[in-house]
């Protein structure tokens, strides 16, 4: 049902009159500014645009009959992926354009192609034929729109962001830029709805803005979105909450579903119902009307939606790290790249060489299209007119960039200098990456809450949730980075689908949480370890944040909920221990990322996230405990038993909105066999640390650079060389000594 309470308009079944008037193409450049983020932007409306069309699959999935159930999946679906308001209509035949509106720096553009080094990465590779996709969409979006038979639209509306103020940091970049924000965002769900009606055998094409088919004002009526208001010459239409503050995109279809009515004029009583005190206050659980009850979106924008401004800073990060010590691993020996090729035997290989991992799950697949898309916007050319006035501030920089990535939907963001370790040695093609840029902004997507809360975190949405969010920090880290190399900067954005650091470390150092007993995993204060990221690195001048401590190690100490609930015992129930110069609870990743992939319950897994006690809503009645966990340290083991008892971690039904379906061999899309529908365990046996095999792969035991046969793990060398590891203590008194 969204955020916004469009139940209580007043409906009818007639479309008002309404005479649109031309519409042209948006602009996504700024022409007077140019170090506008308006100008960074335009690539991704050319990737959206680009992917707006494609081939259908010739065998339709067994979707719901019930056309209401189809129209509230997609509905769903896209307040999933962030839209402010969604609806379904009938296409208006009015609404279809004469003439198309076709983007214009579509015909600039050549055919993108991957870089070199992401042609060698088995990610990307299995994602996606980035040259062979692009020339089916345009093959396909070339067709005469009412060729199509489409009959159905789903329009999407993304809410314009609070007006950056004249004065606060970013300003100057943020200013005039809400319409093409609002339509790249606008995009991003739009060109996800379209691929995944095409990936369930149905035609479907997206418009935006910047490419249409048809007349958005005219798909506002028809939806009920939108309403006519003014007379005569001054007459348009608007949104009867956001009035003219959003972008919008509308994808077309041949799927049936059920619609929403136009809205009616309101009468006094209607007008009470719409927009009285229980808009106004909120109620029902609708975003309130008034705008001071929405702290959030009332900060500067530097600051963000969390208060992390008020969380304890310290000079180094919790756990220990011997600098000198941590060894660069080549990009090979990431667990799941050591799965692509074939390292951990076949049924996993099967699994990642096709990329069933993925494409199992038609919801998340309908994603990988536009992440395999974004790599090659990852780089560009560096303007050679730097902007010289910021050399002499980076206080302000970094709180600019900040602002920038919070604007465009970051959750969380944290600056930092790069640490040589969180580079990867060698890339695939086995040539030595040498650091090439000092610092990194490291931005979190909150992978959210009300879709966790309806899923175990191991069923058939765990992959489509970290691909969300892994799609929203592809697009902040590209646009601003892009703005960076645009202010005369060298800078790059890193990926899922193609890195050259590794987030963990630079995610600590940024200072936007603490390691945990998760492992391998950095844990934030205020959404847990609910959330992926995105990278930038840069040249600009900056100043780094410090690392935070919230009394995270001491918590996790008397927590063990993540390492009794995890469907493979992968999370250590012991203490910590020193690997590669890190201290921290060592997982067994290679159990984790077997389980991860073949997984038959489901795609993926993120079990340890959905139990966490610090995955939190973030509401009122959760902050007087999360407030003792940052600073009582006696209450946190009396925290971690409340959480089961107030059963957080267990499944609400009520919250799952998405399709159970899996992927037969023949590349069908069917209902799933089985289902991972997990509670909460409670399992006595499993919690003592001498009961767990656990291994762990040193850089004694990483892979090669480059190999192109299988290198096998050696599991039992990986279980001997977890029994010797050094603890923490050993380790820091062997320091002491040197």
């Amino acid at each position: 049902m969204g955020s916004y309470p469009l139940e209580r308009l007043a409906r009818q079944s007639e479309m008002p009159d309404f005479a649109s008037v031309a519409q042209d193409a948006l602009s996504m450049k700024d022409e007077s500014n140019p170090y506008s983020l308006a100008n960074s932007m335009g690539g991704y409306a050319v990737l959206y645009d680009r992917l707006r069309d494609g081939p259908v699959v010739p065998h339709q999935a067994p979707i719901p009959e019930g056309l209401e159930e189809r129209a509230n999946h997609f509905k769903a679906s896209c307040y999933y992926m962030d839209a402010s308001m969604a609806a379904t209509c009938l296409i208006p035949d009015r609404a279809i354009l004469d003439q198309p509106i076709n983007n214009p720096d579509l015909e600039k553009v050549e055919a993108a192609e991957a870089s070199s080094r992401s042609k060698a990465n088995k990610m990307s590779e299995g994602a996606l034929q980035l040259g062979e996709m692009i020339m089916a969409a345009k093959k396909a979006a070339a067709r005469p729109f009412r060729e199509l038979g489409h009959t159905h639209a789903i329009v999407l509306l993304v809410e314009y962001a609070r007006d950056p103020k004249e004065g606060e940091p970013g300003y100057e970049w943020m200013k005039g830029t809400q319409a093409q924000r609002a339509t790249i965002r606008a995009g991003e769900v739009a060109a996800h709805t379209s691929q995944y009606l095409r990936f369930l055998g149905y035609s479907a094409r997206h418009h935006m803005a910047t490419a249409t088919d048809v007349d958005m004002d005219q798909m506002l009526l028809a939806s009920g979105l939108g309403e006519v208001v003014g007379v005569n010459g001054s007459a348009r239409v608007e949104n009867p909450y956001l009035g003219r503050r959003f972008g919008m995109a509308v994808v077309t279809t041949t799927l049936e579903m059920a619609t929403d009515q136009p809205l009616a004029p309101r009468g006094l009583v209607d007008k009470w119902k719409a927009h009285g005190p229980g808009w106004y206050f909120g109620f029902g659980g609708t975003k309130p009307g008034m705008s001071w009850a929405n702290a959030r979106d009332n900060r500067p924008h530097h600051l963000g939606p969390y208060p992390m401004e008020k969380v304890k800073r310290v000079d180094e990060p919790t756990t220990l790290i011997d600098e000198e010590n941590v060894p660069r691993i080549p990009k090979r020996h990431e667990m799941f790249n050591r799965a692509a090729f074939g390292d951990l035997g076949p049924k996993a290989h099967k699994e990642m060489s096709s990329f069933r991992f993925i494409s199992k799950n038609v919801y998340s697949h309908a994603m990988a299209p536009q992440l395999g898309a974004m790599v090659p916007l990852q780089q560009g050319p560096v303007n050679p007119n730097k902007c010289e006035e910021l050399e002499a501030t980076p206080d302000v920089n970094a709180e600019a960039l900040k602002a920038l990535c919070y604007y465009m939907g970051a959750d969380m963001v944290g600056v930092c200098k790069i640490p040589d370790y969180a580079w990867y040695s060698h890339d695939f093609d086995g040539s030595e990456i040498q650091p090439y840029h000092r610092y990194a902004v490291a931005v979190l997507v909150d992978q959210g809450y009300e879709t966790m809360e309806g899923a175990s975190g191991d069923d058939w949405v765990s992959g489509a949730q970290s691909m969300r969010a892994y799609l929203r920090a592809g697009q902040i880290c590209g646009v601003v980075s892009s703005h960076i190399r645009n202010l005369g900067y060298s800078a790059r954005s890193h990926g899922v689908m193609d890195q050259d650091v590794l987030h963990i470390p630079l995610i600590l150092q940024a200072g936007l949480g603490e390691l945990s007993r998760i492992g391998e995993l950095v844990l934030n204060p205020y959404v847990g370890p609910r959330f992926k990221s995105g990278v930038i690195t840069f040249d600009m001048p900056v100043t780094p944040d410090k690392p935070v401590d919230f009394g995270l190690q001491d918590f996790c100490e008397k927590c063990n909920k993540c390492a009794r609930e995890c469907p493979v015992t992968a999370i250590p129930h012991g203490p910590k221990i020193m690997f590669n110069g890190y201290e921290m609870w060592k997982p067994d990743v290679e159990k984790c990322a077997r389980y991860r992939i073949t997984n038959s319950g489901g795609a993926g897994c993120g079990r340890c996230m959905k139990t966490c006690p610090y995955n939190l809503e973030g509401v009122m009645k959760e902050a007087p405990f999360l407030w003792m966990a940052h600073h009582l340290p006696f209450t946190r083991s009396w925290l971690a038993r409340l959480d089961d008892k107030v059963g957080n971690g267990t499944i609400n039904p009520i919250k799952k909105w998405w399709l159970d379906m899996d992927q037969a061999e023949d590349g069908r899309i069917i209902p799933a066999p089985r289902t991972n529908k997990r509670e909460l365990s409670f399992r006595a046996t499993q919690t003592e640390a001498d009961k767990q095999v656990m291994a762990c792969y040193p850089k004694e035991l990483a892979s090669p650079p480059v190999s192109d046969v299988p290198v096998p793990l050696d599991r039992k060398a990986g279980i001997e060389a977890y029994k010797i590891a050094k603890s923490a203590e050993e380790y820091k008194a062997q320091m002491r000594g040197r």
